[in-house]
């Protein structure tokens, strides 16, 4: 069963695939009991930085209205799913996930903070098939502050996020694919921070029932992008990148960008957004123009053919 919040279309919300977040009470307990000790193991907060002026963010810039398909795996080709993004205006998108041959279905759609270009708003649901999503997860952005807060059940889960903008990982890379086209300099370096899911907390320490539970999202670090080149994959002109930095352990993974309309082409890392994968590949199959009716349409007849094959 599937254990993340973002990319688990065959997996129900249940307090067994969510039981997270006693963390932050036993760790208050212990600076209330040893204050001194729990002094000298905490980590000191990480700086407030950002790579802002790296973007000029333009409404004119990015997709509209179009919808660009990939296929994830792990980097050996298995655990396929297909996942289609579809942008309805360049920081607002929903990704729909195919799994296990058609009959499994999620949704996430996302916002992006235009200022922050960071995502502000989501929504996940899965269980398409069944003709009635289930709400996984809500996430939104604290007014004010540099937080996001997920709502899981009747948990909320701040994390704090020192760097912007920054990116969901379990969401597929797909809010940063968002941001690529407002690079102003696509052939230099660039950095993101990175927000995920604590899949262990998720299963062994979260609470459903409700409260704030610190833990189950968690700052994972800054992510590295370093320009090495112009290079070509499957005849497709691309600029290509060195994955790194604290955020995936300092394990380097590679990064291609369309040259032409400056969204991922391929992605491959040997850390996996989500514990059901060993690491990540995401390959573009094709992109192509659709609109709002058009994306409706395209995901009825996805959750017809779900229905269909599960009969």
């Amino acid at each position: 069963m599937p254990s993340n919040l973002i990319d688990a279309p065959d997996c129900p919300l249940s307090c067994q695939a969510l039981l997270t977040s006693a963390c932050a009470l036993i760790l208050l307990a212990s600076a209330v009991l040893e204050p001194h000790r729990a002094m000298a193991q905490s980590n000191p907060p990480a700086a407030v930085t950002d790579s802002l002026g790296d973007y000029a963010y333009s409404p004119s810039k990015g997709p509209r209205d179009r919808v660009v398909h990939y296929l994830k795996s792990n980097l050996d080709g298995s655990k396929r799913l297909v996942l289609s993004a579809h942008f309805a205006e360049p920081l607002k998108l929903e990704v729909l996930k195919v799994e296990h041959d058609g009959q499994s279905l999620a949704l996430v759609s996302a916002v992006l903070d235009p200022a922050t270009l960071t995502e502000s708003s989501m929504q996940s649901f899965n269980a398409l098939e069944s003709g009635t999503p289930r709400l996984q997860m809500i996430l939104k952005s604290d007014a004010g502050s540099r937080r996001l807060v997920a709502h899981v059940a009747k948990a909320e889960m701040p994390v704090a996020v020192p760097h912007l903008p920054a990116h969901i990982y379990n969401f597929d890379l797909m809010g940063f694919n968002a941001t690529l086209p407002h690079l102003k300099d696509p052939r230099s370096d660039f950095e993101v921070g990175i927000v995920d899911p604590d899949f262990e907390f998720l299963a062994k320490r979260f609470k459903p029932d409700g409260g704030v539970q610190e833990g189950g999202f968690v700052y994972k670090g800054k992510a590295t992008f370093r320009f090495v080149g112009e290079e070509k994959k499957n005849d497709v002109a691309c600029l290509k990148y060195e994955v790194g930095g604290p955020a995936f352990g300092g394990i380097k993974g590679t990064l291609w960008i369309n040259a032409q309309d400056r969204l991922i082409e391929r992605f491959e890392h040997a850390v996996p957004d989500n514990p059901e994968w060993q690491s990540l590949r995401l390959v573009r199959l094709s992109s192509r123009a659709m609109d709002a009716a058009g994306w409706r349409d395209f995901k009825d007849a996805t959750v017809k053919r779900a229905k269909a094959l599960q009969d």
